[in-house]
């Protein structure tokens, strides 16, 4: 007699079961919420080091989370914060991850300051979240000029919400793009904080043992 059935263990490899994904998603969150609470007010040094910790935890969980939900997450960063964002392929645009606690837009406590570094070469941020271009401010100035000065053959959507987009992709293949480094620091001092985003999802912090 023959068996048309697959055997039940090669069903199981084709993707998590909902078991999985609830453990892995509440070990992540746990770990992540403990170096988010365990933030104390000590030295602008050791302010630096917990601040890029929390980064490099939130970055591993962002990057977590893309690959259980098979979704395109990505950061955007500025010179006081950055934000968490995700994917819309409806769309095709990035919205912001507001109703996720842990992956919420954060500011850095003063006086410290984030520097963006791209495949080794610096990168031009914008200050605050507030220097971002206004979403909704650009979808009426669109809709104003789009029957009145659209041309056959060029691009017309010079819509600005496509210009809020992460510098840094987390994607789904647990790879990430570009390869980035951050430096965290406080202006007019020698304190700073390396992390660095490498190609295969990993999130490494430097310190001053891996200089020698």
């Amino acid at each position: 007699m023959l068996f048309t059935h697959a055997p039940a263990f090669k069903k199981r490899s084709q993707g998590f079961t909902l078991i999985e994904i609830l453990v892995v998603v509440i070990i992540i969150s746990v770990s992540i919420g403990l170096v988010v609470v365990n933030i104390t007010s000590g030295s602008a040094e050791q302010v630096a080091k917990e601040e890029t910790i929390r980064l490099q935890q939130l970055l591993k969980f962002a990057h977590e989370q893309s690959v259980i939900r098979a979704e395109e997450y990505g950061i955007r960063f500025y010179t006081t914060g950055y934000r968490f964002m995700k994917h819309n392929a409806e769309d095709d645009s990035w919205i912001d991850l507001t109703q996720d606690k842990l992956l919420r837009s954060r500011v850095l406590p003063e006086p410290l300051e984030l520097d963006l570094y791209i495949e080794q070469l610096p990168v031009e941020i914008l200050d605050s979240f507030d220097d971002d271009p206004e979403v909704e401010e650009e979808k009426e100035n669109a809709l104003e000029t789009a029957a009145s000065n659209i041309q056959p053959g060029a691009d017309n959507n010079t819509s600005k919400k496509d210009e809020i987009k992460p510098q840094v992709f987390l994607l789904s293949s647990s790879e990430l793009t570009p390869q980035f480094e951050l430096i965290l620091r406080v202006p007019g001092s020698d304190i700073e904080e390396q992390l660095q985003g490498l190609p295969q999802g990993e999130y490494k912090r430097v310190t001053e043992e891996d200089d020698f």
